[in-house]
């Protein structure tokens, strides 16, 4: 040992990259493609077999050479070179040609699994509806993942108001199974009053998310008391879990949104309908302002048949008054107006030729009606004229009638109104005289 001089980690790297290369410069080998991304212009995967992994690359200069693209989960026979990257010490296979070799084990197992759990009717059963405002969800993963914080972050800002029960369990691995299905049964319990579950897992290969193809997970998913939420994986991943659960989505994120309602939009539909409530409470009460201003015009102000003749000659002469041609005048000239305003916008709004007879027969219209409305109006002012006469006072002493007043100037209708001795005013038609009652 102390015969040999140290070598610093770049020279043995160096070193052994010197004699492995050429060794290995053409090599073929076969195994499931995992984990294939695309980083700038080349793509990177994990070739895998049971117990043993191998990283890969092709670069953008090759691509178009394959004859086909490696996916996840497909088995592949591979050929290119070995590289070793000194700078981080790995080992890379260069490829070079890509061909299938056939469907690769776990998805061959996958299927095979769908099937039988399918056969048991465990994605049959109906889905059941998600709580639209829920006081208390639950969230099953584990703790400090990205997909719990991703569903943390959405939960408090759409509804921060929603409590949210956490039970953690592993995301993948041997522990992964069983303190899920512990998670499960403890969060469903009526104890908690949660209202929705969110199965929630990051993103990963098909090895990574084989825990959720698991037949006792499935299971307990598809029987749970409440509705089941999944977000395990990205949206390209698809599980056994995802397929027994009452709605799958996308990411753990797309799952927080669907089980919470969004306040932003609440508040615009809340502003919505308080608007529209206004808008059909103004409308009614217009209406009922108008069946008020109806009533008050044909029925509120006219004079009691049974008044006395004063309060009705009053009332008759405020009709009078309201009903001078003056005041109709005035009425109609507001109308008309009103009603040449209108038809200045008509005319504007007018986009086609065919509207255009339409405003001047408008037009011709006009004048006849404001006359028609005139003469109404001076035939009524008549009709008042000739009853406010009738209600004269002064029109029986022209006919030698006389008219006894008491000393405070009111009218003495009945003998029995004042005692022998009173004093009385005698009115003519040309002038009046005092008398005393024997």
């Amino acid at each position: 040992m102390n015969d040999l001089a140290p070598l610093s980690v770049k020279r043995l790297l160096e070193q052994v990259k010197t004699r492995l290369e050429p060794a290995f410069a053409a090599v073929c080998v076969v195994g499931e493609v995992s984990n294939f991304r695309g980083s700038g212009k080349h793509w990177y995967f994990t070739l895998k077999e049971e117990g043993a992994a191998l990283s890969c690359a092709v670069w953008a200069g090759q691509q178009r050479f394959l004859q086909h693209k490696p996916a996840d989960g497909q088995r592949v026979v591979l050929k290119g070179s070995l590289n070793l990257y000194v700078a981080g010490g790995t080992i890379t296979l260069a490829v070079t040609h890509c061909e299938p070799a056939g469907a690769g084990d776990l998805q061959a197992r996958l299927r095979a699994l769908e099937a039988d759990l399918r056969a048991q009717g465990l994605f049959d059963r109906p889905k059941r509806p998600l709580p639209r405002f829920p006081r208390k969800l639950g969230v099953v993963a584990a703790l400090g993942g990205a997909a719990l914080r991703d569903v943390l972050e959405v939960m408090a800002r759409r509804a921060p108001a929603i409590d949210i029960l956490i039970a953690p369990a592993a995301a993948q691995g041997e522990r992964c199974v069983p303190e899920t299905l512990l998670a499960l049964q403890e969060i469903q319990d009526p104890h908690w009053g949660c209202e929705a579950v969110l199965l929630v897992r990051g993103g990963g290969s098909l090895e990574d998310l084989w825990a959720f193809n698991d037949p006792a997970l499935v299971r307990a998913v598809a029987v749970c008391q409440i509705p089941v939420i999944t977000g395990v994986g990205h949206e390209i991943d698809t599980t056994l879990v995802d397929l027994a659960a009452d709605r799958r989505a996308a990411t753990p994120s797309q799952a927080a949104e669907l089980a919470t309602p969004d306040r932003a939009a609440l508040r615009a539909e809340l502003r919505r309908r308080t608007e529209a409530l206004a808008a059909k409470a103004a409308w009614r009460l217009r209406g009922l302002e108008t069946t008020l201003n109806l009533l008050v015009d044909h029925g509120l102000q006219r004079a009691e048949p049974l008044a006395g003749p004063g309060v009705r000659l009053a009332a008759l002469g405020q009709r009078l008054a309201l009903a001078h041609p003056s005041r109709g005048v005035d009425a109609a000239g507001s109308r008309l107006s009103l009603l040449r305003q209108r038809l200045r916008h008509a005319a504007a709004r007018a986009a086609r030729e065919a509207d255009l007879p339409r405003v001047r027969e408008a037009q011709r219209r006009l004048a006849p009606a404001i006359q028609r409305g005139l003469q109404r109006r001076d035939h009524r002012l008549a009709v008042l004229a000739e009853r406010l006469h009738g209600l004269d006072p002064a029109g029986p002493l022209q006919r030698g009638f006389v008219l006894a007043l008491d000393p405070e100037g009111r009218p003495v209708t009945t003998a029995a109104t004042l005692p022998s001795g009173a004093a009385l005013r005698l009115r003519w038609q040309d002038g009046e005289r005092r008398a005393t009652l024997d």
